[in-house]
Formats: C-alpha cells, structure tokens, sequence
C-alpha cells in the first residue's frame, strides 16, 4: 500500500508532467498562429484549434464583475471624425452609458510594439472623467470578454501573443467585421492596406469566438470567406450581424433657407442641390457622378452638386480635377472638412442624396439621411437593397453617360415631389444599435 510520501510525489510528479504538457501546448499555439497570421493562411485551421484548447475548462469560475475590453486602438491615437471613427466613438459611448449586464466597459488601446493598455486617457477627451494618462497594462480574468470594435489592422497581428496569453486566462474575442472590401478589391486601396488586411483577417480566424458585422450581407460574406479562405464551418464560430444607427444634431432649418458656409461659397442662388457623403475614394464612384453631371450640365441643368468628404487615396487626379472644375464654386462645392451640426443642416436644406459607391459594408449616410426625410438615390447594391428596401431610387450604371439619364429623371422627380421618400425607412438610433449589439455580446457570453 503506497506511503503518504509515496501519494505526495505521485501527485507532485503528475503536476509537473502537466505543467510540462501545458508548456508544449503553448508553444505549439504560439508557432502555429505565428506562422498561419503571416505566412501560411492554409494553416488556420490548425492554428484555430490549438490556441482553443488553451481556453480554461467550463468549470472555471468567472469573475463576479468582469471586463468588455473595447479596443481603441486607432481612434485613441487619431480621430478623423467620419467612417469607422464616428462608430467606434458613438457605440463606445453608448456601452459606458448603459453597458451589459455585470460588465465594466473598459476601453484598450495597443500599438504594433506596446501591449494593450486601458486607454484612460482616451476615456477622458471622450467622457471628461478619468485619469489623463495610460499608464496600466490590461489585467484580465476568467469571463473577460474583449470586444475588436476598432479596424486595427496594422495592431491586432502585432498583439496576437497578448490575444493567445488572455486566452489562457478564459478570455474570450469577438471582433466588429465592417467590411471585407481591401480583401475583395485590393486595386480600390494601398498595398500595405491590402497586405495589413488580410494579416488581421486571419488573426480574426485564429481567435475569434465571434464576428459582429454591421450588415446581413457583410455577414454572408464574411461566412463563405471562412469557408473557402480558411476552410472554417459557421458551427466553429459565431458570425452576427447588426445595424449602425445615427445621432445627428436636430436642425429644425426650412428647406428654403440657404446656409451661411453654403452661401459664402455659392452666392448665385441654388436651384436642386444634391448631396453626396463620405471620404473620397476610388470606390465611392465620385467620378462617375461628376461625369454625369457634366452632361447635365452641358445640356442646360441648373442643379448643384456638393461633395460632402476629406480627400482619401487613389484619387489625386480626380481631386485636380474638382478644383480646377469650370463650375468649382458654382454648381459644384467641395466641402472637405465638414462637422456634425454643419452636416445635419446639409441633410436638413438639400434635395436629396446621392451615394454611388461600388462596394460597402452599410451606408452610414443612408441612414443619417433619412432621418431628414432626405430622398435618396443610391446605386442598386445589395447591401443598400438592405438598409433602404423600398424607400430610395436605384440606378445601375458602367459610366457617366448610362448614369445621366437615370439621374436626369431622379432630377426631375424632385422637381415634381414624385421621388421614392425615405421618411419611412427603419433607421436606428446610436442607442438601438448598441442594443443590438449587446444582444450579440449576451449570446456569446451565454455560449461559453
């Protein structure tokens, strides 16, 4: 019969061993997510399982009061005010207001060469409370929850050893997935973008326990990407969408009145004036939209187009061409820097809206405008099928000369108020969307 001394080094003896086997797994997760994130895609799979098996068993007790760790990263470091920045900030701050049951929001922020560290000083500029300064690397717990709701592409490849180290620690991911675009049509942005890209998808592909994408149709393709890219089954992870919303500041201004910035800039008097919104980019299909209001114009039309948007990339000769236009300051503005309250006075006096992208993850000025009962007239994308369903007009078109004719008529329903109006469009509010969002969060967390 075995001594207690015997029993004792028995169980001391199967410690070590599982130490030791727990040490081999470890670095196994480490060379296989190294190697799947930057150089062998085909390894994901493999990769995928090894850092999940790290993951504590179910019956490891959680927290009493866990952490949702929102990642910060690039708004913490620069906030350009449109796109992707003006979600992150709005959600944010809707999750501190009312965050999910027994969490504490917990903003993070990460560099290529510095771990996560709490963004306080980022939650100060945002909330005006909390220390000025981010001094304290995350701390995580069993039930931690860290939520990628910032595009950090250069940063989340970088921090994947802190990602495989919180997962040790029963930490679990889910990330915000807002398109798959530089994947899809690298020739639209930079090569480095389209290289840091596809590094963060299959980051995303190592870790993720859950995908949030801001749309139905991003979400369809974000599971048949898994499937072919990666060779990943929906029941490996959980992919979810939900709407963005928006908040814009009231403007209770008559259709009629000119605004001062608009009449400083245009002081003949504006006949139809149509507006389109965003960065502009190769994508956003600007040009074709000047083409046709060239032909427009050159046929005697007096309506008015203002650009609403910063310069992006990809489009210097078209941003020449805006500025040396014949009717620059005439019948065509450009208003690169443009804030909120400015905005919503565009979406309270103008026409109608014109969005002609080629590709997008929701349409964020779809929603915005339709809460000023703005009519809209919109390329016939899927997405935009999505979010607008019958409350808008849709034009197909390869150039300027099939838009004109399209977008003649358009005109010339404003004129005559028989244009599809968008007053009955189901828009959120920044509120229901983060509950949207905090749904998703709870089902995740319930799955654990």
């Amino acid at each position: 019969m075995p001594t207690r001394s015997t029993r004792k080094a028995c169980v001391e003896s199967t410690r070590a061993l599982y130490k030791v086997h727990r040490l081999i797994k470890t670095l196994k997760a480490v060379a296989l997510q190294f190697a799947a994130i930057w150089w062998l895609p085909s390894q994901v799979k493999t990769a995928r399982r090894a850092v999940m098996a790290l993951q504590p068993s179910n019956g490891t007790s959680a927290a009493p009061r866990r952490q949702l760790l929102v990642d910060v990263s690039i708004i913490a470091s620069h906030d350009a005010g449109t796109g992707i920045q003006r979600v992150v900030r709005c959600l944010l701050l809707q999750l501190l207001d009312a965050p999910p049951p027994g969490f504490e929001i917990r903003p993070v922020r990460a560099t290529r060469n510095r771990p996560y560290r709490y963004a306080d000083s980022y939650l100060t500029s945002a909330t005006s409370f909390g220390p000025k300064e981010d001094n304290e690397n995350v701390r995580v717990s069993n039930g931690d929850i860290f939520l990628g709701l910032d595009l950090a592409s250069r940063i989340a490849p970088r921090r994947q050893f802190d990602l495989l180290k919180w997962r040790t620690n029963g930490v679990r991911c889910a990330f915000v997935v807002y398109d798959l675009l530089p994947l899809l049509h690298p020739d639209w942005f930079t090569p480095r973008a389209y290289r840091s890209f596809r590094h963060w998808l299959s980051t995303l592909a190592v870790h993720a326990d859950a995908l949030f994408c801001i749309s139905r149709s991003v979400s369809a393709e974000v599971r048949d990407c898994m499937k072919r890219r990666f060779n990943l089954a929906e029941k490996e992870f959980s992919t979810s969408w939900f709407h963005l919303g928006a908040d814009l500041p009231p403007n209770h201004a008559s259709k009629a009145t000119t605004s001062p910035r608009l009449a400083c800039l245009n002081p003949r008097p504006i006949h139809r004036a149509v507006l389109m919104v965003g960065t502009i980019e190769p994508r956003k299909g600007h040009a074709q939209v000047l083409d046709a209001f060239d032909l427009l114009w050159r046929s005697g039309a007096e309506q008015t187009l203002i650009i609403a948007g910063r310069q992006g990339w990809h489009v210097e000769s078209f941003i020449e061409r805006l500025k040396n236009h014949p009717e620059a300051g005439k019948r065509l503005l450009w208003l690169p820097d443009i804030k909120d309250s400015q905005l919503a006075q565009l979406y309270a006096e103008l026409d109608g809206l014109v969005m002609a992208s080629e590709a997008e993850g929701f349409g964020l000025p779809l929603v915005e405008a339709s809460q000023y009962g703005m009519p809209l007239f919109v390329r016939d994308l899927a997405v935009f099928r999505e979010v607008a369903e019958e409350n808008a007009a849709y034009f197909t078109a390869q150039s300027g000369a099939e838009l004109a004719p399209q977008l003649a008529e358009w005109l010339s329903q404003l004129d005559t108020c028989t244009a599809p109006a968008s007053h009955a469009m189901k828009s959120l509010t920044w509120f229901a969307s983060a509950k949207q969002l905090k749904a998703l969060i709870a089902d995740l967390d319930r799955s654990q």
